[in-house]
């Protein structure tokens, strides 16, 4: 086996592993290279990844495996007698059926209902959006609902490099367009409202800029309902300046924030790091400034770790596509690129 990568993000956790194993064209596939196979990464003793085979390479030597929170989209939110908008309920009935990960029955409580059955995925999408958090599941396979830290863990030393700064996903107050009332049988829109919510303090250090939302898709909402959603998403993506780069760090340039050694093969994203000394349009030379990672890329035996500060705006055509909001999106690969996606 050789060329091991794996990724984790703060939405979703475990995101995606690859790797090549080396077998003849016309040689039998491996009986342990099946679909759905768990697939572990170990760092020594301690799991770092974990995720399903989703690609077992018949045609080629690459195999490629998703994380246990990808699962989520293969199943749909029941709760065993109907379709529902109740997280508890739809987690508990797909973790009984097959879903690979363990839900400790701790989902915070807004819920927002929808027009539509919904893909899980969705709905645990919507439900962290609706509460300002973010759904994780990293290598114990836990689902959690965390918000963002406050607080490094860990330090980038000086000399590093420069995040650039953008502000096309910035948003200083989010409006959501929702549906307030329905008449008629069978019901249909009969109302519109629009949910407002502000981040004053940001808007008085960088101007007014406004994402609009519709989520009329969500069918019928409450006043209280629609503010949860444009909360979240203003929590969660907007009120801060997009970044433009990452950076690769090596084990000599990441640190603990006191000074300690790190193993990069343990580092995750939803932490938060502290970049000492480094060049910002908003910090001078000299400064600190801390940042979330909203990604990271690890190739074993690399010696280095690429991280993604949470808020990475698309650059290249691939990420500019996987930015493309779908109503079906759960994940978001590089967390800031389209924010309306947790809607």
């Amino acid at each position: 086996m050789s060329g091991l990568r794996w990724r984790h993000g703060i939405d979703g956790g475990c995101l995606s592993a690859e790797w090549t194993v080396s077998r003849r064209p016309s040689s039998m596939t491996h009986p342990a290279f099946k679909r759905g196979a768990l697939v572990e990464v170990f760092h020594g003793l301690q799991r770092v990844w974990v995720g399903r085979l989703s690609e077992p390479g018949d045609d080629t030597s690459q195999l490629y495996a998703t994380g246990l929170l990808a699962q989520a989209d293969g199943y749909m939110a029941f709760d065993g007698t109907a379709v529902t908008d109740d997280v508890d309920d739809a987690l508990t009935y797909a973790t009984a059926n097959g879903l690979s990960l363990t839900y400790l029955g701790d989902a915070p409580a807004n819920v927002v209902p929808a027009e539509e059955p919904q893909k899980l995925g969705a709905l645990i999408a919507m439900h962290a959006t609706a509460n300002s958090v973010r759904a994780t599941v990293r290598a114990d396979g836990i689902l959690r609902w965390e918000a963002d830290p406050t607080t490094p863990t860990l330090a980038i030393l000086p000399g590093v490099g420069v995040l650039g700064r953008a502000d096309e996903d910035f948003a200083t107050r989010v409006q959501c367009r929702y549906i307030s009332s329905v008449a008629g049988t069978p019901p249909v829109p009969d109302g519109y409202a629009v949910a407002e919510k502000i981040n004053a303090d940001a808007e008085a250090v960088y101007d007014r800029s406004t994402l609009y939302v519709d989520i009329t898709d969500r069918g019928l909402l409450t006043a209280t309902e629609a503010g949860w959603i444009a909360q979240g998403i203003l929590d969660k993506f907007g009120a801060r300046l997009s970044f433009t780069s990452g950076v690769t760090v090596n084990s000599r340039q990441l640190v603990t924030v006191g000074g300690g050694r790190v193993a990069l093969q343990t580092i995750r994203a939803g932490q938060m790091v502290r970049f000492l000394g480094a060049r910002t349009p908003s910090s001078f030379a000299g400064g600190a400034f801390d940042v979330v990672i909203g990604s990271t890329d690890y190739t074993d035996g690399s010696g280095e770790i690429t991280l993604n500060p949470l808020g990475l705006v698309p650059r290249t055509l691939a990420d500019i596509i996987a930015s493309v909001p779908t109503i079906h999106t759960a994940l978001n690969p590089m967390p800031g690129a389209g924010a309306v996606q947790a809607a």
